[in-house]
């Protein structure tokens, strides 16, 4: 047995491959077995992959992160995770690993280097573990970020491997829209890095031969010969029958709440220069809530308070800041899609047609 991997009291060990590609419940799965499952003397490995989607630490800001509107576009989900860390973009070249243990057994290094060492192994790779725990190629490109969540007496550590990501997508998406300011914020940042997709180095590294060498490793390291024991198990992280509760999981991550409402507060402004003068929105917001709001028209021969004041009062409160698109050609679609002051918009179009 390996040594870091030692451990008298380990009984159980087991390799799941999931079926699923919904972020939500492949995310949910993990929640699922740290709340439901006595790790005390079991280690599980749980190798996963997602349609596109773009997904945020726990203490994120959405609108720091990525371009929520060229999201939508893309018909790309956005999810917030459970767990801490900077945002991934995932694709089915994407891949995702996650270890489960007592969380007196919880070693990000050794996860790792496992890792490291299965796929430097299967094709001759040059794979390492730098200090912020991403594993990096030799030339110091990224392959891999990691998180983790540690509970009362569990733990799980997760982390990517970029096989073979769309990374004309990813860096697309991992980028903010522009024209919008956000400060005041304690949100975490991501941290921006040069990444590497392995199928660049060899073009034989797939989903499951990856999944293989991995599961592999994980046995190997335990002592576990080629038996039928060591063959991974794949599931479907959604069956309600087999994981009771998993589905009001899955429901809570894809909340509105949970993936916009749960953004440390922050102030917004996004301005735009238009035919009609220099229009300035700020927006303190909090919840996912405008609390409160300012809209400026500069440099403009005709600005109507009142109208504008009366807008302001009609946005304060509303939590549909996500459709908030600065840059469009009228101001109009910035406001459009918030039903409660559609008519208001109306008279603005009306207003913005008569100046521009």
């Amino acid at each position: 047995m390996h040594p870091r991997w030692a451990s008298n009291a380990i009984k159980e060990i087991s390799v799941y491959k999931s079926t699923s590609h919904n972020v939500w419940v492949n995310l949910s799965f993990e929640d699922w077995i740290l709340s439901k499952v006595d790790l005390t003397c079991r280690r599980i490995l749980f190798l996963w992959r997602n349609s596109p989607c773009v997904v945020i630490g726990r203490h994120q800001n959405p609108w720091l992160e990525t371009n929520i509107a060229v999201l939508r576009d893309k018909g790309v989900l956005l999810a917030r995770r459970r767990s801490g860390g900077g945002a991934v973009y995932h694709d089915l070249g994407n891949m995702n690993c996650t270890v489960f243990t007592h969380r007196q057994d919880y070693d990000r290094e050794r996860n790792l280097q496992l890792v490291c060492e299965a796929l430097n192994r299967g094709w001759g790779l040059d794979l390492s573990v730098n200090k912020h725990h991403d594993i990096i190629s030799g030339n110091q490109l990224k392959v891999s970020g990691s998180s983790s969540k540690l509970a009362k007496d569990s733990a799980f550590h997760h982390f990517t491997l970029l096989l073979c990501a769309d990374t004309a997508n990813m860096t697309t998406l991992l980028r903010p829209a522009p024209l919008l300011s956000l400060t005041n914020t304690s949100a975490t940042l991501s941290r921006r890095s040069s990444t590497l997709n392995l199928s660049s180095r060899s073009h034989d590294i797939t989903w499951d031969a990856a999944c293989s060498h991995i599961a592999s490793a994980f046995y190997s390291a335990h002592d576990i010969t080629l038996t039928n024991q060591q063959r991974m198990v794949e599931v479907e992280p959604g069956e309600e029958g087999r994981f009771p509760g998993i589905s009001k999981m899955a429901d809570e991550l894809k909340d509105w709440y949970w993936i916009y409402g749960k953004t440390p507060k922050f102030t917004l402004k996004a301005e735009n220069e238009f035919k009609f003068g220099h229009l300035v929105f700020t927006a303190e917001v909090e919840g996912g809530a405008i609390t409160s709001c300012d809209i400026i028209l500069e440099h403009s021969s005709a600005t109507p308070t009142a109208f504008l004041n009366n807008l302001k009062d009609a946005l304060t409160g509303k939590t549909a800041l996500d459709y908030l698109r600065p840059g469009m050609k009228n101001v109009t679609s910035t406001f459009i899609v918030i039903d409660k002051v559609r008519q208001t918009t109306q008279k603005m179009a009306a207003w913005l047609e008569s100046v521009a």
